[in-house]
């Protein structure tokens, strides 16, 4: 695991900003900063849930495999995004996560998390409920894709 996380780190994240200083502290406490180099690859589209991840800064992309087809990357993640939110249900990765720009995430271990989110029930409403908000915008975007792709063609 890389460095120890800050309070103050967490505190500058959105998805944690309605933690209170006490339960950032806590956060804090199962979180690393680590530096990823361009290239690395996090984890693996059908890899067992893992650790959760919020980009700090670089680039990430999401891509997922085809049968027959190469790779396709679906999603670029930026500054301030969630990374692995299967770890928050224990699913199996629904995309590979690569590297594209030297990068820092912040890694949650995933059993710390999922053990502090059930010790304090506010801790786990406040992420799951930024998590799902992550989601929704995610979907909302991918339908309007869709849309650009299936929807009526312009004559």
């Amino acid at each position: 695991m890389g460095t120890p996380a800050s309070a103050d780190l967490i505190g500058d994240i959105l998805l944690f900003a309605g933690l209170t200083p006490p339960m950032r502290a806590k956060l804090a406490a199962i979180a690393a900063v680590e530096p990823l180099p361009a290239g690395a690859t996090i984890f693996e589209e059908g890899d067992p849930a893992g650790d959760l991840y919020v980009v700090l800064d670089g680039r990430i992309t999401l891509s997922v495999r085809i049968p027959g087809e190469p790779e396709r990357s679906i999603l670029s993640l930026r500054e301030g995004e969630l990374l692995g939110w299967s770890a928050l249900l224990g699913r199996k990765r629904v995309a590979t996560a690569r590297v594209v720009l030297p990068s820092q995430v912040l890694r949650l271990r995933r059993s710390e998390l999922l053990e502090l989110c059930e010790m304090d029930h506010d801790i786990g409403y406040v992420i799951m409920r930024q998590a799902f908000e992550e989601m929704a915008d995610r979907l909302l975007a991918t339908r309007l894709q869709l849309l650009d792709v299936f929807g009526p063609r312009k004559r």
